[in-house]
């Protein structure tokens, strides 16, 4: 792992430079449009690489209530990230089977769902979120 800048620092300060100094001087509605575009690209990575960790420890968390399991998440973030993968694959079947149709299991899914989708509009798009759940945004 590097010093600082870490990579949110750098993503960070490329998405200030767009927004403070690149877009006030820009007239050209395209390529305006292009440069707002490319600052929200940044600004969904910061999101992101500032979230990544915790959300894949969470999704983990969600699919071992789903699964009633314990299981015990792999060392290093790309194999959590490939293991959290196949875990969605392996429910994707279980849904197609209809395995989590009625009752609890369908309750449990659900909940799964809502929580992952929430986590991904964090990231995203966290105004929408925030919009969708009532909360004042700036």
């Amino acid at each position: 792992m590097n010093d600082r800048p870490s990579a949110v620092e750098l993503v960070a300060a490329a998405r200030r430079h767009l927004e403070k100094e690149v877009l006030p001087v820009v007239a050209e509605p395209r390529l305006r449009f292009q440069t707002l575009v490319a600052a929200n690209a940044l600004l969904m990575v910061e999101r992101e690489l500032a979230l990544a960790e915790s959300q894949l420890e969470a999704e983990w968390e969600r699919l071992n209530a789903l699964e009633e399991t314990s299981a015990a998440m792999p060392p290093g973030f790309e194999a959590r990230q490939q293991a959290i993968a196949a875990r969605r694959r392996a429910l994707c079947e279980r849904i197609r089977r209809g395995e989590l149709d009625e009752g609890a299991a369908q309750r449990a899914l659900l909940q799964y769902l809502r929580q992952t989708v929430e986590d991904k509009l964090r990231v995203a798009n966290p105004r929408f979120l925030a919009r969708a759940s009532g909360e004042k945004t700036g």
